[in-house]
């Protein structure tokens, strides 16, 4: 059963994506209070996602993890997750460095800004994030 809903989301998700390829853009229009609002929600939504991964990140190579798993969570999880191992969280510290570069250069700031601010960061990066910003040294 839950090959077939992955099925479904996968084919949806073609679908939905050819349908919006080649359509006309549309301006939306929203209150300042409403965008804060839904921006605070995917920072939210990225933090418990990280959260919610940690304790299977890397764990789980090529293939699923069963349903008879167990990922923990209980009041608290997140807070005591950050306080013990945040560097979990680079997603996210990694994001605010971008958030940086808009805050100080503006939304028009150029592409090298985002990848000297991210590159010359002190903080530590781990596997795909400590790839790009070698990438970027080199």
């Amino acid at each position: 059963m839950r090959v077939i809903i992955k099925i479904i989301f996968l084919l949806s998700m073609v679908y939905f994506t050819s349908v919006c390829i080649g359509q006309e853009q549309k301006m939306v229009k929203m209150s300042r209070d409403m965008l804060k609002d839904k921006i605070r929600g995917a920072w939210a939504a990225q933090t418990v996602g990280v959260t919610f991964g940690s304790p299977v990140e890397f764990k789980y190579n090529g293939t699923m993890i069963q349903d008879y798993q167990t990922i923990p969570w209980y009041d608290g999880y997140l807070k005591d997750t950050y306080d013990t191992t945040p560097g979990f969280y680079d997603d996210i510290y990694m994001d605010l460095t971008f958030v940086q570069v808009f805050e100080d250069q503006g939304l028009d700031a150029p592409a090298q800004a985002f990848a000297d601010a991210f590159a010359n960061a002190e903080y530590k990066l781990w596997f795909a994030n400590q790839m790009a910003r070698y990438n970027i040294l080199t």
